[in-house]
């Protein structure tokens, strides 16, 4: 299905899912380095998602970029993007 055909809800999760993929090893890799166990709670996840951007420079998907972006506050940021990540745990 194209992302044109997808809800903006559901645009706004698979952008965060686009997210994860592109930094989520990088994130597992440095806790590793730092000799701490490669895994993350999903609130862990959903910040580290949600920080820095990463969304608008990995999750290809601009119109759901700005309309995540243009939440009226981080909580409702988070809560976007919180259906996309169904696991408790992440990491390997």
């Amino acid at each position: 299905m194209a992302f044109s055909e997808l809800g903006r809800n559901e645009r706004i999760e698979q952008m965060a899912l686009r997210t994860w993929e592109a930094i989520g090893g990088d994130i597992l890799r440095c806790l590793e380095e730092m000799n701490k166990t490669p895994i993350m709670t999903r609130e862990e996840v959903i910040e580290s998602v949600c920080d820095a951007g990463y969304m608008k420079m990995y999750g290809n998907d601009k119109v759901a970029y700005e309309e995540w972006d243009n939440l009226p506050n981080y909580e409702a940021k988070m809560e976007a993007v919180r259906p996309a990540f169904t696991f408790e745990k992440y990491g390997w």
